[in-house]
């Protein structure tokens, strides 16, 4: 599977509508990011700032998804090389999201969790965003050729918003970002998009069975190496022996403890550099 991640700093403007959101944003995204990254709080400014940066993505990370349309309908009217638009949004927002995808505003969008009023959270999602928006293809580098380390990227494919928070306090601490799915059917398209390191695939999933899933992953080429380790409230043999034949890497039976969380992703996640 090809690396998503640019070969230089992708230029990209963060809209987010609080001051401190957008410097601890900044802090937390690291040197890696400095080169490329600037953050606008004042939506109706986009556009300028868009065109001044010479921004190749813009991320709309706005409380509101109607903020985000007016400032993409923005863009769109202003920029004389459009940058790539990229809505995030929570859970509740990913039909919008969808729609606005759809009709043509807004280019992709990805799935925020839990709200972007957590900086460090928001920074994850960036992150995860410049996975998605092109031309974030090849092997990042740093400024004179050195590579630069990236985190890995973990997708849950679940659909209890409690498990959701279980799994993001448990990891929470750990050199990794998180990107949640809730509907199997729609969770495909996001894997191909931002192509993690390994997927945690609940079995019971409204949409599409989790077992069906691991085996679309795993009949995908570019796909196909991604480790899947499936999550399920009974360990039934049936299920296990199920999973195994799609290609699922490992099994973890709900409920679960942090370190055998940890335990599990260590198998199967690069090393931190």
């Amino acid at each position: 599977m090809s690396s998503p991640w640019p070969a230089a700093p992708l230029r990209i403007l963060l809209v987010v509508d609080d001051d401190e959101i957008a410097r601890g944003v900044a802090a937390s995204l690291g040197p890696e990011f400095a080169g490329g990254l600037r953050t606008c709080t004042r939506p109706e400014q986009a556009a300028a700032q868009a065109r001044s940066h010479r921004a190749q993505a813009v991320l709309l990370a706005l409380q509101s998804l109607d903020d985000a349309e007016r400032v993409a309908l923005a863009l769109q009217a202003d920029a004389a090389a459009r940058p790539f638009l990229l809505a995030l949004c929570d859970g509740g927002g990913t039909a919008a999201a969808a729609r606005l995808s759809k009709d043509g505003i807004i280019d992709d969008y990805v799935q925020h969790f839990p709200v972007p009023a957590d900086p460090d959270r928001l920074a994850t999602s960036v992150r995860v965003a410049s996975r998605v928006s092109p031309p974030a293809r090849s092997a990042a580098a740093a400024p004179g050729g050195a590579a630069v380390a990236r985190r890995p990227v973990v997708f849950v494919v679940e659909d209890d918003e409690v498990l959701h928070t279980l799994v993001a306090a448990m990891l929470e601490s750990e050199p990794l970002d998180l990107v949640f799915e809730a509907d199997g059917a729609a969770a495909f398209d996001r894997i191909q998009a931002i192509g993690p390191d390994l997927v945690l695939m609940d079995v019971m999933l409204p949409g599409c069975d989790g077992v069906a899933l691991t085996e679309q992953i795993k009949a995908t080429p570019d796909l196909a190496a991604i480790p899947v380790v499936m999550l399920s409230g009974e360990a039934r043999l049936d299920t296990l022996v199920r999973s195994m034949e799609a290609g699922a890497a490992d099994f973890i039976v709900k409920p679960f403890t942090r370190e055998s969380l940890l335990a599990k992703l260590g198998k199967y996640l690069p090393a931190p550099a």
